[in-house]
Parts: C-alpha cells; sequence; structure tokens
C-alpha cells in the first residue's frame, strides 16, 4: 500500500499582514500533480488543514477543493486529523461529503478509538486516527480526576496502551497524530520558531519510544521534514515556509510504502513554491545596485544590512526592486537577537527555575522577589532530585 503524507497547510495564513492563500492554492495544485502521478491509496493530512478555529472563506474552499480532486475525482481515500490551530469541532464542514466513500475526518480524539481500515494483498492494514489534545482534555473526556502533573507524554503512553489492546500487532498498524514528539529533549533547540509551544512555560513532550509497535507513525505539528529518533517515526513537513527560520528548508510530502509486514520504504518529494521565503544579507547600496536572483524578486525577503549606520529609508527604496520585503535589520541587532534566543533555549533546558520566574512575571507583571526565587529555585532542586 501507498501512503501519501502531508501536513501544517495553515491555509488561510497570513505573514506579516499578507495573505498566502494565493501561494497555498500553487502548492495545494502542487499536492495534487504528485497524487495524480503517484497514485497512492491513502492520503494523510495529520492536522493543522486550517490556520485559525474560524477559517476564510478562501481557505475552506481550498480544503474543499482538494478534497473533492482526491476523493470525489481520483478516488484516492483521505484521512484527515484535527490540529492544535484547527476548530476541531468545524472539521465536520466535510459533513456532505462524508456521506460518500473515501473521507475520514476526525476533528476530536474519541473515548473509543476505533480504527480506519484498509486492505491490499497483504491483508489489513489500520490506520489509527490522534487528533491533536491537551491533557487536560483528555482527562475529562475519560472522566477522570484533574491532575497538573499529567504530562503528555503520559496521556499519549495512556492513548497507546488503549490501542493495543485493540490492534493485531501480527498486522500493519500505522500511527496519525498532532503533537510535539521527540527522541531527546535536547531536540527542542532545532525547532523552528514557527510551531507554538504545546505547554506554555515548560517543554513537555512525547518520547517517540512509546511508538516501537507501529509500522509507520504520520506526525503533524514540526515544519520541517524530518524523522524522529528512527526513519518510520516522521513529520511531513508544513505546506510552505511560515517562518523565516525555516528558510533554509526544502518541503515536501513523504510517501511511504507498506509491503508485507516489517517492509517499509520511503521517499520523499519536493515541490517548488509560488515565491520562495529568503533571507539576504549585504550593504544597502550594493542591494539596490544589482539583484540578488533575477529569477526571485517577487520572493517573500527578509533582509539583513550589514550597514553600520541607520540608512535612510532603506525598506521603501528596496521594495521598489524587491516588492515582498517583509522585514528589515541590521546585521549586528541579528547577532544580538540569535544569541539571545540560544542563550533562552539553554536556560530553559538547564534552569526550569528561571523559566518558571520569567513565566510568574509574565503573568503576573511583576518579578518573584529574593526569598521567592529562591524557594522556586529549592523546589525545582527537590524535584530533579526525586526528594518530592
Amino acid at each position: 500500500m501507498k501512503i501519501l503524507h502531508s501536513s501544517d497547510w495553515h491555509l488561510g495564513r497570513v505573514l506579516n499582514e499578507k495573505s498566502l492563500i494565493e501561494d497555498q492554492a500553487h502548492g495545494i495544485a502542487e499536492i495534487l500533480k504528485i497524487i495524480r502521478e503517484q497514485r497512492p491509496d491513502i492520503v494523510l493530512l495529520a492536522g493543522d488543514v486550517y490556520d485559525r478555529f474560524v477559517p476564510s472563506a478562501e481557505a475552506l474552499a481550498l480544503a474543499e477543493h482538494f478534497i473533492e480532486e482526491t476523493v470525489l475525482v481520483e478516488k484516492i481515500p483521505v484521512l484527515l486529523i484535527g490540529g492544535n490551530h484547527d476548530g476541531r469541532k468545524r472539521l465536520s464542514h466535510y459533513s456532505s461529503l462524508l456521506n460518500r466513500s473515501g473521507l475520514y475526518v476526525v476533528g476530536e480524539l474519541q473515548k473509543d478509538i476505533t480504527p480506519i481500515v484498509l486492505q491490499d494483498q497483504w491483508g489489513d492494514i489500520a490506520f489509527w486516527p490522534v487528533p491533536y489534545i491537551k491533557p487536560a482534555e483528555y482527562l475529562s473526556l475519560m472522566q477522570r480526576p484533574f491532575n497538573s502533573e499529567y504530562t503528555y507524554h503520559a496521556m499519549y503512553a495512556d492513548i497507546i496502551a488503549d490501542i493495543q489492546t485493540k490492534m493485531d500487532p501480527s498486522q500493519r498498524n500505522v500511527f496519525v497524530t498532532h503533537s510535539l514528539v521527540l527522541s531527546g529533549v535536547e531536540e527542542m533547540a532545532n525547532i523552528d520558531d514557527s510551531v507554538r509551544p504545546l505547554q506554555l512555560g515548560g517543554i513537555d513532550y512525547v518520547d517517540a519510544a512509546l511508538f516501537s509497535d507501529f509500522d509507520y507513525v504520520a506526525l503533524g505539528h514540526l515544519h520541517r521534514p524530518q524523522k524522529v529518533g528512527k526513519e518510520t517515526v516522521r513529520y511531513a513537513g508544513s505546506l510552505l515556509k511560515y517562518s523565516f527560520s525555516e528558510h533554509l528548508q526544502k518541503k515536501s510530502i513523504t510517501l511511504v510504502t507498506l509491503e508485507e509486514k516489517g517492509q517499509v520504504a520511503l521517499d520523499s518529494v519536493d515541490f517548488q513554491p509560488l515565491r520562495d521565503l529568503r533571507i539576504l544579507e549585504g550593504y544597502l547600496e550594493d542591494l539596490l545596485k544589482k539583484k540578488n536572483n533575477e529569477d526571485g524578486d517577487e520572493d517573500y525577503l527578509k533582509i539583513i544590512l550589514s550597514d553600520e549606520k541607520r540608512q535612510l529609508n532603506p525598506m521603501e527604496r528596496l521594495r521598489q526592486i524587491y516588492p515582498n520585503v517583509m522585514e528589515l535589520t541590521y546585521r549586528e541587532r541579528e547577532k544580538q537577537v540569535f544569541t539571545k534566543s540560544h542563550r533562552d533555549i539553554k536556560e530553559s533546558l538547564e534552569r526550569p527555575d528561571k523559566l518558571f520566574q520569567k513565566f510568574y512575571e509574565q503573568v503576573h507583571g511583576v518579578p518573584l522577589n529574593r526569598e521567592e526565587g529562591l524557594e522556586v529555585a529549592e523546589i525545582f532542586k527537590s524535584l530533579e532530585s526525586g526528594e518530592v
């Protein structure tokens, strides 16, 4: 069975006050082209199809066009799950199509998780859909008491334990979800800044080791295409570059071929955006004299000026040549921001008590006093040593 795995389309996204719907329509057309060429047996959309809980009319129309072309015209099933950006209850927008075969929409996690089962020459393949859900929501769904210490990892351990009571391990099983999955907390430093934290004030993630019983794990949430721990646990990545932290990434979809049990082949298919998102660096006069890329003048750009002195109306002058300049900064300022960002990440990993103090100040508007700060540090020290 051939599977096409995609995610994080964020239809309706606006970048620096610029609607990306035209760029997204081009990206969807590229995916449809790949679908017609590759003829997958199913398409998996692992969450964040939309960028907002209440999508724009243009975003709804674009998603519906994709569904109609894939499910009704090409006769290829689509499994779509809710992400943290989606209005998970609103994914029932497709109810008029759900009566026709081939579209499976799982916007919200159900108490009794049931698989979508397809067949090929080697037998059944069970697709287990687990849309985005917060630990507190899961406890409520399962009618369990609230527990502030209940983590994403613990929640997924419970979800997978429940699935394991129902699944046949001798058959092929595919897990589809939208969450932050890592093979170690050190990977946190490599996450691009377009992804919003799943837990404010701390790092909460799911360890990829939980998914060892599944033949393939189709992930959504992180925007860079990547494996997590092993090749068969993968993020397909986003439809477009949605942040300048992603400017070096190549966007793609993942093709998965499941043969008999234990036989999995993976391939990535890149597609070209209508407009790229790039960073240009140099002196203002040099950038004005010659274009960096004759074919990329319409690209979305961040300009980093090497000039030591502030220049007169640099944005206005640059836009006469590069109409889609979205951000402008100076090299020295960029170095300061980069250094602070990495320092903050390092501190978050090494000093969670400091991260808590920053969170407290953001919420209450005043910092902890010296005695309170020392008490917080002592609590975190006790937690690390296992004394509490």
